[in-house]
């Protein structure tokens, strides 16, 4: 019985704001940090733009940060990086195992098939 009432016990208290989970919407199962991590500078292919970036490392360090302080929300977007920042996120949330941990809010620009950002 007691793995049971286990299953219901509530979560460790957090030890950051960016723990504090709340509701994505009111009848959503879904339980999202504050502050979400906007994705933008995250990634190599803006540099020449003048629109900020990241190379893979200070990437890498960045997600470190939001995900240990508690963050699980990252908005991302097919346009962002030209897709590099996707791609930074997913070998990073690889290789530490926390895929399922993570809620990625992803913008899908159609501009991106015409090729207007390329």
């Amino acid at each position: 019985m007691a793995a049971l009432t286990s299953m219901w016990a509530p979560p460790p208290p957090a030890h950051t704001g960016l723990g504090c989970y709340q509701a994505l919407a009111p009848k959503a199962s879904v339980h999202v940090s504050p502050i979400q991590l906007v994705a933008m500078s995250i990634g190599d292919k803006w540099e020449d733009v003048g629109m900020g970036s990241m190379n893979k490392e200070s990437s890498f360090k960045l997600l470190d940060a939001y995900y240990n302080n508690g963050g699980n929300f990252i908005d991302t977007a097919s346009n962002y990086q030209d897709g590099s920042s996707e791609e930074f996120i997913s070998e990073w949330a690889e290789k530490h195992g926390v895929r399922d941990q993570l809620y990625c809010y992803k913008v899908y620009n159609q501009l991106c098939l015409v090729g207007f950002f390329h």
